[in-house]
């Protein structure tokens, strides 16, 4: 079972409010709020120059941005570090960090998270292999709609015995988020 990862998504905005800008306006708009410590904003920032969406692709300006909106515990940057230092973007791959910031995003219910970390559930990458963990982390993508996560779930299905998938099941009912920001 090796499903990839799901991919960050970058989240520009073209409009301020009611106001429609130009990129430039907005990098600059979005700079300042980004300074000023807008999680969401340093967000939307790192996205910008990771996807290198109307500025030159800049991964050490992402991987800064997503931090400092990561440890505010800003869900979709915790995410998107996660897989920064996955896929070595801007980083050397580290799956510990990986790890660690899927952790933080898929406790907070993000789905993408959740979907990359059963992955590495699955997968032994960066934490003991255990399919019922991946199994329990893919019901909880499922249960959010997020299509890699019911595809993911198939999969670990065929590959656990029934009591495998009765105690995933079983750890994904009593499973609760933990409280942040969720986007």
């Amino acid at each position: 079972m090796k499903p990839e990862p799901t991919s960050i998504e970058a989240e520009p905005q073209p409009t301020i409010g009611s106001h429609n800008v130009d990129q430039a306006d907005y990098v600059a708009t979005l700079t300042t709020f980004a300074e000023w410590g807008d999680a969401k904003a340093q967000h939307n920032l790192a996205a910008i120059y990771l996807e290198g969406l109307e500025v030159e692709q800049d991964y050490a300006q992402a991987l800064h941005w997503h931090t400092q909106a990561a440890q505010q515990d800003y869900i979709l940057a915790q995410h998107d570090l996660g897989t920064m230092y996955l896929e070595g973007l801007g980083v050397v791959a580290d799956i510990a960090q990986a790890f660690h910031w899927f952790s933080k995003a898929a406790e907070r219910g993000d789905a993408k998270a959740q979907s990359n970390l059963g992955i590495l559930y699955a997968t032994g990458q960066g934490v003991e292999e255990s399919v019922v963990e991946a199994a329990k982390w893919f019901h909880l993508a499922a249960a959010s709609g997020l299509q890699d996560g019911i595809e993911n779930l198939e999969i670990a299905k065929e590959e656990m015995t029934p009591e495998q998938a009765i105690q995933a099941e079983k750890l994904a009912k009593e499973w609760t988020p933990i409280a942040g920001n969720s986007k």
